[in-house]
This record gives structure tokens, sequence and C-alpha cells, in this order.
């Protein structure tokens, strides 16, 4: 019997809200070193470098409470917790994405810049930390 079992009986949305989490982690921690070392001029815009810090800010923290939601998942109520990890891997795509698109490229769709798009995407992570604060209060913990 091995001192570190696996964990075979977590459910596939579960394990893969962790393998996201752990994905936006180590993508975020490369975006890290890229606002660290990129020459200012290479921001597509004035405030690049800081408006980059935050949106690789956000992913961390929500990388972070993601892998803590997902290995706690067993104890919290199962349907709940299954919606508020989806909805922070949804909310930090559209989130962190068009605000590191526009730091790096200005990128626009059409006549709208993508950083309108932020604005739902942080929605979804304020909804999702309620989903998660809910599933704790539905289910009590089990010892």
């Amino acid at each position: 019997m091995s001192a570190n079992p696996v964990r075979t009986d977590m459910p596939d949305l579960i394990r893969g809200s962790f393998i996201f989490a752990a994905l936006s982690a180590a993508s975020g921690v490369m975006l890290g070193a890229l606002s660290a070392h990129l020459p200012d001029r290479l921001f597509a815009m004035p405030g690049g470098r800081a408006m980059l810090h935050s949106a690789i800010e956000i992913q961390m923290w929500h990388a972070l409470g993601l892998c803590v939601l997902s290995l706690n998942a067993s104890r919290l109520s199962p349907k709940l917790i299954r919606l508020s990890c989806l909805c922070m891997a949804v909310g930090m795509v559209l989130f962190c994405m068009p605000v590191t698109l526009l730091a790096l490229f200005n990128l626009r769709l059409g006549p709208m810049s993508v950083g309108r798009i932020a604005p739902y995407g942080g929605t979804m992570l304020m909804i999702a930390w309620c989903l998660a604060a809910a599933s704790a209060l539905r289910r009590p913990f089990r010892n």
C-alpha cells in the first residue's frame, strides 16, 4: 500500500477543474515572467504592464482557489461545488484572457475592444465564490 494513494473517486468535472487550475497557474507564472521582462514599448497601450499584472494576479489567486475547491469538493454540496468550479473556470477565461489580450495586443472584435468582455468574467468569478459559499452551507462537513 502506497503512503500517498491516488484518489479514484474524484468526479470528472472536479478533476478537470483541478487540471485547469494547475495549468492556469503555470501559464500565470509564464505571463508573470513576460510581464516582468517585456520592454514597455512592446505593450500595446500605456499602462499595459499594470493591466497585465492585474490579469495575472486575478488568474493566480483564482487558480489557487479552484485547486482548493476541487480538492475539497467531496466535503461540499456536489451540485453547487461543480457549478462553482465551472463558473470559476469560465470566469477566469472571460476575465483574464481579454485583459491580457488588451494589454499585449489591444485586440478588437470589430469595433469593440476585447476588454469589454472582462466584466462578464468578473461577474462569473463573483457568482462562483457565492456558489462555493452556498455549497458549504448546503451540507455539513463530514469528519
